[in-house]
């Protein structure tokens, strides 16, 4: 129980200085709290002599207080479709067009290299957030480092291309930028949204919700219908 709680207290530790590293870095992507706070876990473990997948077991309260918050996102989610309007249809469509390019073109692409099942299965889900994306590769067994990776690279990617690609095609309107941040990059693009349009976060949170609930039933559907 001691130990549970010091690597609860650890892991808050860590997630309050990350805080203060983006916020001294004048909130660069690069200086993300989820890419900080992991770091100074990691640190902290080779300090102490811990091992990191018993730090992981005993901040399971942590996960699971996760995967609730992930579950109350629909509220916002509901709260935006009502206010949208006209440009809802719009972005739905844009939405599941995006979701099925990002799953389906990593099974193309894993077949076409001929990759390890585990490995496809693994890198589908990317553009979820970190908790659907792990549950799914959970699901088939597929490796949750691999996943991590995957995710967090799609979340800096996305984050980084998504604003200037927008702009280069000619879309101006702040409520279109905000959401597609929000499907492309997950949590990641969350932060850079609340930087620029902060008055349409609750946008780039639906973005973020819709595209993790499109991609669960896609992977759901596809990653076993193939596996099959």
């Amino acid at each position: 129980m001691l130990e549970q709680i010091a690597a609860l207290v650890l892991a808050g530790v860590c997630y309050w200085a990350s805080k203060g590293v983006f916020r001294l870095s004048q909130r660069h992507v690069l200086a993300l709290p989820v890419f900080v706070s992991v770091f100074l876990v990691l640190c902290a473990c080779a300090v102490f002599g811990l091992n990191p997948s018993d730090f992981s077991e005993r901040i399971h309260p942590l996960r699971t207080a996760m995967d609730a918050a992930v579950v109350a996102m629909a509220i916002p989610l509901h709260q935006v479709c009502r206010k949208l309007g006209p440009l809802l249809p719009h972005l739905l469509l844009g939405l599941l067009l995006a979701s099925v390019i990002s799953v389906a073109g990593v099974l193309v692409a894993g077949w076409m290299l001929d990759a390890p099942w585990l490995i496809t299965a693994a890198v589908a889900p990317k553009a979820a957030t970190m908790p659907v994306a792990l549950s799914l590769a959970k699901s088939v067994g597929a490796d949750q480092t691999i996943v991590v990776t995957a995710v967090l690279l799609t979340g800096v990617v996305g984050t980084l291309l998504t604003p200037p690609l927008l702009r280069w095609l000619g879309v101006r309107d702040k409520r279109v930028q905000a959401f597609a941040l929000g499907v492309s990059a997950h949590a990641i693009g969350l932060v850079r949204a609340q930087a620029e349009y902060p008055d349409h976060l609750d946008l780039a949170v639906a973005g973020m919700c819709g595209n993790a609930l499109v991609t669960t039933i896609l992977c759901s559907f596809l990653l076993f219908w193939t596996h099959g």
